[in-house]
C-alpha cells in the first residue's frame, strides 16, 4: 500500500492494508457525508458525539482516501488501480503502485492545476482525519490516507512552489507515536523508531522501513524486547559467556593467534601494530592456510581497517586470536577492496572533485601494484591488534583514531548487512538499511571509527563491498539534478540529512581538504560552511547518547576522540564520572540548553549544570541553545529569559498533603497576600512542577530559567530550570542548579493541580538576564 515510495522498484515486503469498502461515488467531496447519511442536509452531525454507527465507518474511509484521489484527478481516476487482489485470497488491499501514472507528467499537472486541487483537499482531509480518525478510521487506513496526502502535497510543493502547512497537516505528515508503536510491534528497536520521529522523518519513513525484509543469520537470536526508546541493548555482550563465531556454524577449524609479545613491543615503542595475512600453502584437506604476522604500521603501506560489532562474533574475550575461516574471509575481502578495479576512488562532490579523484586514483594504482607483487595484505582488527594487558591496551585505545584516519580503506562487517544483496538494491534502500537496520549504527565505538574513515568507509554486503560513505553524496547529486522519482525525493532528503548529521558535518570539520573546498566554493547544500566545535558537540552529543555500549566510561572517551581532545587525560581518569569531569575540563563552552536535559547531574557546586553521562534517560532530544562559557563557578547562561523572586512568595502544594487544614489556611493567606481575586482566578500566577521536590529555603532568592523565547505566549507548558541565587556581581547572577521542571501561565483552574508550586509572577515579567549556573 506504500509501493510509491519504492517506485520503480517493488518493496521487499509490501505492507498490506485490507480494504473491503465501496468505491467513491464521484460526487462533490464536501457533500459526501450528507449523501451517505451521517450528516444532515444542514451539514450538522446526525449522531451524538463519538456515536456514529459502525455501518458508516467504511464510508468515512472511502471518503478520505478514494474521495481525496477523485477530487484531485477527477473522472480520469480509475479507482480499481488503487486496489490489489492476490491469487487465492478473497480480500482486496490498498495499493499505490500506479500513483506515478497520475503524477509523472509535470506539464499535465500544471495544465490541469492539479497542485491547487491537491493542496485544497489535503488540508481538508487532514482536518477530517483529526476529527474522525481516532474513532472511525482504522490505524492501517489512516496510515494509507496520510501517505497519499504526503505524496500529493510534496509534489505540489515542488512543482507549484512552497505551500503553507496548517497545524493539522503538520501533525499528520511527520512520523508519529502510532507509527513508532507499529514499528516496535513488528520487531524494530524502540530507539530506532524514536529516532525516526525526533529526526523529523515524514510518514513515508516508517512506511519505507516497515517494507524492508529483515534477514538475520540463523545463530542471531537478538531481539529488541529489552530495549527502550532511549537505549538499544540488543547488541550488548556479556564477556563471561562470549562466543567467537566461525564463518559457518558447522565449521570447527582451529584458531590463529597474534604474537602478543610483538604487539606489546610495537605499542610501547609508540607505534601501531598491523596484521599481515599471507597465503601459506594448503593443509592435508586441500584448504588454504593463512600465515599471521604482526608488523608495524609504516607510511606508504596501504592497509584495511575492520569495523565490526562484537555481538556478531568477531571478538574474543580470552585472547588475541580468531578462527582460520574468519581470517581467510578477511584476507579475501581485504585483497579485493585494496586491489580491485571496481574500487578505484571517485569523488563527485565539490569543485575539486576531479583533482581529488586523480590524486586518489594514482595512490590506488600504486598501492595495488605493490600488493600484486606480494600476496600478503595488511589489515587492522581490534581482536588481534589490541592486547588484553591493561597498560598496553590503554596505549592501543589511544591510537584507534589514528588507525582509522590512516587506513586506506575501512570495511564494516555487520551480520545483517551480510545478508543483503547490494546489486539488487537501490542506493536509497542501502543507505536506509545501514542507518536503521545495522547493529553497526547502534554501537558507540563504531561511531568514532566511521568518522575517522571519512569517505573511505565500505560496507560488506552479501555480494560485494560498497562505499557507503559516498552514497549520500551521490543521492544528493541526483536530487539536485532531478534524477530521482519525485515521490522518493522527500525520504531521500531525510536519509541524506540523517547520514550527514551522523558523519559528514563532523568529517568536514576535521578534514583539511573539505574545509579548503568549503572556503573556496562557499557553498553547502546543508547550510553553514564553517562548522564550529560547539556545533560539533551538539551533533555528536546526540550521536553518542543514542548509541549503545556495555561500559558507561566509554562515552566520554568517544566524545573526546571525536573532538580530537587529549585521550590520554581521559583514559587516565578512573570511572565514568571522573572521565566525564575530565571531558568538561578539556572544553571551553557547552550548549546552554543542557539545563533542560533530564538525567543525572554532578552534585558539587559549580558542576551541577553538567550531565554525568552522555546518555538519554527519558526521551531522546537534541541539545539546544547557544554555547555558554564554562567557568569554575558554573555555565554561562544568556539565551533564555528568567524570573527572579524571593522564596516566601512561593506556595507549595505539599502543604495540603502534610496537613489539609493548615494547608487551606496557608492557601487563603497566600491568595490574600498576593492580591489575587479568588482561589480559581490566578491570572497573575504561574504553576511550576519539578521532577524532584525543591526545598525553597526561607529568606532566599530563586530564579526560574525558561526554555523559550521572551516572545512566547503564556499558557504553553515550557521546560525550565530552578536555581537558587547566591550573589549578583556586575549584573551577572550566580546561582546553584536546583532542579528541572516545567512552568505554565495559569488563567484559571477548576481542579487542584497534582503537586507543584504556585509562583505569583506573570509571563510578561520574564527578563533577559545573564546567569552563571553552578
Amino acid at each position: 500500500m506504500a509501493e510509491h515510495v519504492f517506485f520503480p522498484d517493488e518493496p521487499p515486503k509490501p505492507l498490506r492494508i485490507e480494504y473491503n469498502g465501496s468505491l467513491y461515488d464521484g460526487g462533490d467531496w464536501d457533500q459526501f457525508p450528507t449523501r451517505c447519511g451521517w450528516k444532515l442536509e444542514t451539514g450538522a452531525e446526525k449522531f451524538p458525539p463519538r456515536q456514529i454507527p459502525r455501518s458508516f465507518h467504511s464510508e468515512i474511509e472511502c471518503w478520505l482516501y478514494f474521495g481525496m484521489l477523485h477530487h484531485v484527478f477527477g473522472d480520469q481516476l480509475d479507482q480499481s488501480e488503487f486496489l490489489l487482489r492476490r491469487e487465492e485470497d478473497p480480500r482486496q488491499y490498498i495499493t499505490t503502485k500506479h500513483l506515478d501514472k497520475y503524477v509523472s507528467n509535470a506539464k499535465e499537472w500544471k495544465k490541469r492545476k492539479l497542485g491547487e486541487r491537491a493542496i485544497d483537499i489535503v488540508k481538508k482531509v487532514c482536518e477530517q482525519l483529526s476529527r474522525y480518525g481516532p474513532l472511525y478510521v482504522r490505524n492501517d487506513m489512516a496510515l494509507a490516507i496520510r501517505l497519499v496526502c504526503y505524496a500529493l502535497w510534496n509534489i505540489a510543493d515542488k512543482r507549484d512552489g512552497p505551500q503553507t502547512q496548517t497545524h493539522c497537516v503538520k501533525s499528520w505528515f511527520f512520523t508519529g507515536e502510532s507509527d513508532c508503536r507499529r514499528m516496535v510491534a513488528e520487531g524494530w528497536c524502540p530507539l530506532e523508531a524514536a529516532k525516526c520521529r525526533i529526526a523529523g522523518g515524514g510518514v513515508d519513513t516508517p512506511a519505507y522501513l516497515l517494507q524492508l525484509m529483515r534477514v538475520k543469520a540463523e545463530w542471531n537470536t537478538i531481539t529488541h524486547e529489552r530495549c527502550k526508546k532511549t537505549e538499544c541493548v540488543a547488541n550488548n555482550v556479556d564477556e563471561s559467556d562470549y562466543v567467537t563465531r566461525h564463518v559457518q556454524e558447522e565449521c570447527t577449524c582451529s584458531y590463529l593467534q597474534s604474537n602478543v609479545e610483538q604487539l606489546h613491543t610495537i605499542l610501547l615503542d609508540g607505534g601501531v601494530p598491523l596484521l599481515m595475512l599471507t597465503p601459506d600453502g594448503e593443509d592435508e584437506l586441500g584448504s588454504q592456510n593463512i600465515k599471521v604476522e604482526i608488523v608495524r604500521k609504516r607510511v606508504g603501506r596501504q592497509y584495511l581497517a575492520i569495523s565490526h560489532v562484537w555481538s556478531d562474533g568477531l571478538g574474543n574475550s580470552e585472547g588475541n586470536s580468531l578462527p582460520i575461516c574468519q581470517l581467510k574471509l578477511l584476507y579475501e575481502e581485504a585483497r579485493r577492496v585494496l586491489t580491485g578495479s571496481e574500487y578505484v576512488p571517485r569523488y563527485e562532490g565539490g569543485p575539486f572533485g576531479p583533482l581529488h579523484t586523480g590524486v586518489a586514483r594514482l595512490a590506488h594504482f600504486a598501492g595495488s601494484k605493490t600488493l600484486r607483487r606480494d600476496d600478503s595484505v595488511l589489515l587492522w582488527i581490534d581482536t588481534l591488534c589490541i592486547p588484553h594487558q591493561p597498560d598496553v591496551r590503554s596505549l592501543a585505545i589511544q591510537r584507534i583514531r589514528e588507525v582509522y584516519v590512516d587506513a586506506y580503506r575501512t570495511m564494516i562487517l555487520d551480520s545483517e548487512m551480510r545478508h543483503v544483496n547490494a546489486s539488487s538494491r537501490s542506493h536509497l534502500e542501502l543507505l536506509l538499511r545501514v542507518l536503521y537496520c545495522s547493529g553497526w549504527m547502534r554501537r558507540l565505538w563504531t561511531l568514532q571509527e566511521g568518522l575517522a574513515a571519512k569517505s573511505r568507509l565500505y560496507m560488506l554486503f552479501s555480494d560485494k563491498a560498497v562505499n557507503i560513505a559516498t552514497i549520500a553524496d551521490e543521492l544528493l547529486t541526483k536530487l539536485d539534478r532531478g534524477k530521482l522519482p519525485i515521490m522518493q525525493e522527500r525520504i531521500t532528503t531525510f536519509a541524506v540529512g540523517v547520514w550527514f548529521s551522523f558523519f559528514k558535518h563532523t568529517i568536514d570539520f576535521t578534514s583539511k581538504f573539505e574545509r579548503f573546498v568549503n572556503l573556496v566554493a562557499i557553498t553547502s547544500p546543508w547550510g553553514g560552511n564553517d562548522v564550529t566545535r560547539d556545533q560539533l558537540i551538539v551533533w555528536n552529543w546526540f550521536n553518542v547518547a543514542t548509541r549503545a555500549t556495555s561500559k558507561a566510561r566509554d562515552r566520554p572517551t568517544i566524545l573526546a576522540g571525536i573532538l580530537n581532545l587529549d585521550l590520554k587525560e581521559i583514559l587516565e581518569a578512573k570511572g565514568s564520572d571522573e572521565r566525564m569531569r575530565k571531558f568538561y575540563s578539556l572544553i571551553d563552552s557547552f550548549p546552554q540548553g543542557v539545563l533542560f536535559q533530564p538525567g543525572p547531574r554532578f552534585e558539587d557546586y559549580g558542576m551541577r549544570w553538567a550531565m554525568k553521562v552522555c546518555q538519554f534517560t527519558e526521551e531522546i532530544q537534541y541539545l539546544s541553545g547557544d554555547p555558554g562559557k564554562i567557568t569554575p563557578r558554573g555555565l554561562q547562561i544568556t539565551s533564555y529569559p528568567s524570573w527572579v523572586f524571593p522564596s516566601r512568595i512561593v506556595f507549595d502544594f505539599r502543604l495540603f498533603d502534610l496537613d489539609p487544614r493548615q494547608g487551606q489556611l496557608a492557601w487563603e493567606q497566600w491568595i490574600k497576600e498576593h492580591n489575587l481575586e479568588d482561589a480559581t482566578n490566578l491570572s497573575n500566577a504561574c504553576l511550576l512542577k519539578t521532577k524532584t521536590p525543591v526545598v525553597f529555603d526561607p529568606d532566599r532568592t530563586y530564579g526560574i530559567i525558561v526554555n523559550g523565547s521572551k516572545g512566547s505566549r503564556p499558557g504553553s507548558n515550557e521546560p525550565c530550570a530552578v536555581v537558587s541565587l547566591h550573589t549578583t556581581e556586575d549584573v551577572v547572577h550566580y546561582g546553584k542548579y536546583e532542579g528541572l521542571g516545567t512552568i505554565e501561565s495559569i488563567g484559571s483552574f477548576t481542579e487542584w493541580p497534582e503537586g507543584g508550586y504556585f509562583v505569583p509572577v506573570t509571563w510578561d515579567e520574564r527578563q533577559e538576564r545573564e546567569w552563571i549556573v553552578g
